[in-house]
């Protein structure tokens, strides 16, 4: 297996993979077991493929964000909210969507660790935008998880501050990100 480098900017899916990848342990859970982050891990590797704009599988069909989700809501009963998108000219129908706010808050403290482990300041940047978009990933959630109706479409977006998060990262040093390569190997 080979690894792809690349310098990009980081986004939503970016940081959710680090979420997956690094799930948050609290004091009041028990910590993540082998096979949990192992689910987490194929639902990184599902946004990795296809982004942050993936829809529920329609029917009974299931992937690997809603194991991950489900997952997530049996240690915590509505910790990462199922989310709906007004789709149609008019709006008047709805999809299922996977919203990937509790991944990317996840991620985003993961970050937020090692750049104060690498003794950033507060005052930097990106500390500073680690902060903010964990503050407003935060706000999402909990509008999220009290609006009954689930639908995304009203509740604000956190695309502005993951791009300010990438800036500032990129003024600082440079962004990269490793993910095993899906090719074969030359034989």
């Amino acid at each position: 297996m080979t690894g792809d480098l690349a310098g990009f900017r980081i986004g939503i899916a970016e940081l959710a993979i680090l979420g997956l990848l690094f799930p948050a342990e609290c004091d009041d859970l028990s910590v993540w077991s082998g096979e949990e982050r192992a689910i987490f891990r194929r639902a990184a590797d599902l946004v990795a493929c296809k982004g942050d704009d993936l829809l529920v599988p329609p029917g009974d069909g299931q992937d690997a964000l809603a194991a991950a989700q489900w997952e997530a809501n049996v240690r915590e009963p509505g910790w990462w909210p199922f989310t709906w998108v007004k789709t149609g000219p008019d709006g008047a129908c709805c999809r299922q969507v996977h919203d990937l706010t509790l991944p990317l808050l996840w991620g985003t403290e993961w970050l937020l660790v090692e750049l104060e482990r690498r003794r950033f300041a507060y005052e930097d940047p990106a500390i500073r935008a680690a902060s903010d978009l964990i503050r407003q990933a935060k706000a999402r959630l909990d509008v999220l998880r009290e609006c009954e109706s689930g639908l995304v479409n009203d509740v604000p977006d956190l695309r502005d501050a993951c791009a300010a998060l990438s800036d500032a990262l990129q003024d600082r040093c440079p962004v990269l990100m490793a993910w095993p390569s899906r090719k074969a190997e030359p034989a």
